[in-house]
């Protein structure tokens, strides 16, 4: 069993690589295309337009597994079927379970690639992905690292996250007059509001010229060039972001009495996108089984392929249905999840 365990968990794994690859290729080609309006606009040339896709699509990818999982695992595990290499092995005495089990060892090893893929991969990329872009676009705001900068009149700008158009995290402030350096604030929250910045519990410090100042404020305001508007290039997708950073975003705002929904939905999709990476491959099991049952290999992938379809666009569905209506986020995340578990263990269950 542990050689057909190993040769049923690499075909799986296989199959379900070689459907993320055609998957993200496809993303590559749409997004590309949508890039495109874009060439031409300050430096931003075609090279550069190929380099933001190429760095999305590992976002792309991430978010694509547990549907490029069920369809991979299905042509593969199709074709073992069309060989009629499932039927040898039932015929020597290996059961539904004992084939569902090697299934569910490559899932694991699929939901540690996909988990691995959203914590340490997908988030620098994409934020690389949008430095090159603002930098290549031009504009008052300018993207190095993991942070923003931005210029506001003599004041210039460093925020490590741009959460929102108007709200700013872990934001530090210099203001530049005659020539000198005058003032530096730092504060953890920098949001619009009235027309200018305003930065609450500051730490504002002032240099003149025969001493420094450092004084402690509830808030205090500044600017008013620099416009929401402006910010929307670099502004931080909450899916994009690294369960490590979620959990720091969460805290923060419900430390302030802010709404973090948003990025308690992003951290429970996060948890459920391995989940869901299982329970597609133990749904083509059952799928397969019955495909040769019916004698329609094809019919059976093609209905996988629908099922891939309505778990993405339900997963969608119930976490913009959740931030509506104010539903839990784990509810809202793990829901597919759980549903369609649900449907492939009833379904084993039928399998003979």
């Amino acid at each position: 069993m542990k050689r057909l365990d190993r040769y049923l968990a690499a075909t799986v794994i296989g199959g379900a690589l070689a459907g993320l690859m055609v998957i993200v290729a496809l993303s590559f080609v749409f997004e590309f295309i949508d890039e495109a309006d874009d060439i031409g606009r300050g430096s931003y040339d075609l090279a550069s337009a190929m380099l933001v896709v190429a760095l999305s699509m590992v976002q792309r990818a991430y978010e694509a597994f547990p549907m490029a999982t069920l369809i991979g695992a299905l042509v593969s595990l199709g074709a073992l079927a069309a060989r009629s290499e499932l039927v040898v092995m039932r015929a020597v005495g290996v059961s539904v379970a004992q084939i569902a089990r090697a299934v569910v060892a490559a899932g694991v090893l699929l939901a540690l690639v996909a988990a691995a893929l959203g914590e340490w991969v997908a988030p620098p990329a994409t934020r690389l992905a949008q430095s090159v872009q603002a930098e290549a676009l031009g504009g008052p705001v300018g993207a190095v690292g993991g942070g923003f900068w931005a210029r506001d009149g003599d004041y210039r700008i460093r925020a490590e996250q741009v959460l929102q158009p108007d709200l700013l995290a872990d934001v530090r402030v210099y203001q530049v007059g005659e020539g000198r350096l005058s003032r530096v604030i730092t504060a953890p929250q920098a949001s619009f509001v009235d027309g200018q910045w305003r930065l609450a519990e500051a730490t504002v410090t002032d240099f003149y010229d025969n001493r420094v100042e450092v004084r402690s404020v509830a808030s205090v305001s500044m600017g008013g060039e620099l416009q929401p508007e402006t910010l929307e290039v670099v502004v931080v997708d909450a899916t994009t972001l690294a369960a490590s950073e979620l959990l720091r975003y969460i805290g923060y705002l419900t430390a302030n009495d802010m709404n973090a929904d948003t990025y308690a939905l992003a951290l429970w999709v996060k948890i459920a996108t391995p989940l869901a990476t299982m329970v597609m491959l133990l749904l083509t099991v059952p799928l397969v089984f019955g495909s040769q049952r019916s004698g329609g290999v094809g019919q059976q992938i093609f209905l996988g392929v629908l099922i891939g379809l309505a778990f993405f666009l339900l997963n969608r569905f119930l976490g913009n249905v959740g931030l509506v209506y104010g539903l839990p986020p784990a509810l809202s995340a793990l829901a597919p999840t759980l549903l369609f578990l649900a449907i492939a263990l009833v379904a084993l269950k039928q399998v003979r």
